[in-house]
């Protein structure tokens, strides 16, 4: 006679969800199966350094009637650093604007860049051709990076001129400009470099 697992009490299966809810206290997740179904699973991971976040899609296993996540479904890396957005570490007067949504910041993407954004004013402005240094990456980041960017900022009327800013390899952020002029603003955005 041939038993099964079944005839035991005993009983496995997977199903794919996405993470709709995570409840890091009570060690519990709720997701969304193919049929649409919710489905509540437990955050337990064993010999993993892989975090469960909302959207991520998973496969769980059932195991005694319990679900738990069995293996994370996604074709990039694992964001590591929550690719959270960060605020720099401003240098030599340089300060962000009152309102958060143009606070200057870094975050580290899924694809392996570092992106900056955010505006800055109110610095010091280095001499024709002169590299300084402007702000620093938050700790905790990569250093092994170089990337940069011509940034837009406002420049007085009648001048012609670029700002160039740039991201070193030990995660500092320097500008240098073309003509003599202290801008009002300096936008970061379109700072990125990849991470090597």
């Amino acid at each position: 006679m041939i038993r099964s697992a079944a005839t035991y009490g005993l009983a496995w299966s997977l199903k794919q969800v996405v993470l709709r809810e995570v409840d890091r206290v009570k060690g519990l997740a709720l997701g969304v199966d193919t049929e649409g179904q919710y489905v509540e699973v437990r955050l337990s991971i064993r010999r993993s350094g892989i975090v469960p976040k909302v959207g991520q899609t998973w496969l769980i296993d059932r195991d005694f009637g319990v679900w738990s996540l069995a293996a994370l479904v996604d074709l990039s890396p694992p964001d590591t650093t929550g690719g959270e957005w960060l605020p720099l570490t401003l240098k030599n007067g340089w300060t962000g604007p009152a309102t958060t949504a143009d606070a200057p910041a870094a975050a580290r993407l899924n694809d392996g860049w570092v992106e900056v954004s955010g505006v800055i004013n109110g610095g010091t402005v280095p001499a024709v051709g002169v590299d300084l240094l402007v702000a620093t990456l938050p700790g905790g980041f990569p250093a092994h990076y170089k990337g940069n960017a011509v940034l837009a900022s406002n420049l007085p009327s009648g001048t012609v001129g670029y700002i160039r800013a740039g991201l070193l390899q030990n995660g500092d952020i320097t500008i240098k400009v073309s003509q003599a002029y202290t801008p009002a603003w300096i936008d970061l955005t379109g700072l990125k470099a990849r991470v090597t």
